[in-house]
């Protein structure tokens, strides 16, 4: 089993990637006993303290597979409940960008299930926002005393597409499995949320372009009008590759912010363990060449059904435009900050 497990590659989170490649096998053979431990497949499964027995002779029986998938392997994942968090950040780039429609870039986008953010409903507690006619109807809680700034009108879109290395084309037969695979087998409403949007991607196809953000961004920023805003973001992505591919995007944002008198905005949400252990929505705005200012928005739960709101006045950085702090040091900052108040 740890043979197994060594396949995986070593930028990629390891075990959350070997279970997904194992729950693929086992959605393409519902008929296997192991199948029985699976909620999404039956109704009243088998006890999990009983599972691991099943689940190593299940392996073993796949190896063959397995050794052929795991090195290849890449951890997509389409969680839309994390669009819950997304959508107070979104606003906020709306309203500083002066309500104009925006140019959202998703980068890691997967199947692009995500870019459709503003077709969902949402429920925070007693309070709706979006779509409640959607068939994505997406829960969270919201903790601690900042209440998020939502929309009462959805932001204007102007244009969106996702990069991705291997897009996910909805089209094709079969596509949806691994999306189904990475979602954890108990998690039945995780499952119909996805089903459902998998469904919308279907009726609204987003547009998706494969290959490497690095090579892909200078050009696609570049034909953005430039009266149109930018976003782009991304989430649970860039942290999970090498931290050459991060450095390189943001380069491009700066780079492309010099180019023009507009705004950028790059907003994220990723979980960087040697930055904490929750996620954190983050957003950037850079302008001529520089950072211009850092907000710390919110703390959230993995798979975005918690978010513990920010505010603003302990986590935002501004910058002058004679100097050009990086990344790291409008954190430390931010960290100093909160530490002593």
């Amino acid at each position: 089993m740890l043979a197994l497990l060594s396949l995986v590659d070593p930028d990629q989170p390891m075990y959350v990637l070997f279970f997904s490649m194992v729950n693929l096998l086992a959605l393409r053979e519902p008929s296997h006993p192991f199948a029985e431990f699976y909620p999404y497949f039956c109704a009243h499964p088998r006890p999990v303290a009983d599972a691991y027995p099943a689940f190593r002779q299940f392996c073993l029986s796949k190896a063959r597979q397995l050794r052929t998938l795991l090195p290849w392997a890449r951890l997509q994942t389409n969680e839309v409940t994390r669009c819950a968090n997304l959508l107070p950040a979104f606003e906020i780039v709306s309203r500083r960008a002066g309500r104009q429609p925006l140019a959202l870039i998703e980068v890691g986008a997967s199947a692009g299930l995500n870019l459709l953010w503003d077709r969902y409903g949402y429920r925070y507690g007693n309070l709706l926002v979006g779509d409640p006619r959607s068939p994505v109807q997406i829960r969270c809680t919201l903790k601690g005393s900042h209440l998020p700034p939502f929309p009462v009108v959805m932001p204007l879109i102007a244009q969106r597409v996702g990069i991705d290395l291997s897009p996910i084309d909805l089209s094709q037969p079969r596509a949806a499995d691994w999306l189904l695979a990475c979602i954890w087998p108990e998690e039945v409403e995780r499952y119909r949320v996805l089903m459902a949007a998998i469904e919308m991607a279907r009726e609204y196809p987003p547009s998706l372009v494969a290959g490497d953000a690095c090579e892909l961004l200078p050009e696609m920023l570049a034909s953005i009008a430039a009266d149109t805003p930018i976003c782009l973001w991304h989430s649970y992505a860039l942290t999970q590759g090498p931290k050459v591919v991060y450095e390189r995007v943001i380069q491009h944002l700066l780079d492309a912010s010099a180019s023009c008198t507009r705004e950028i905005f790059h907003l994220s949400l990723e979980l960087d363990p040697a930055r904490g252990p929750e996620p954190r929505l983050e957003l950037w705005v850079y302008r001529e060449g520089k950072l211009a200012s850092y907000d710390w928005l919110a703390s959230c739960a993995v798979h975005g059904e918690t978010m513990q709101w920010h505010g603003f006045s302990q986590g935002r950085q501004s910058f002058s435009q004679s100097r050009s702090p990086s990344h790291e040091s409008a954190i430390r900052n931010t960290r100093e900050e909160r530490r002593r108040s």
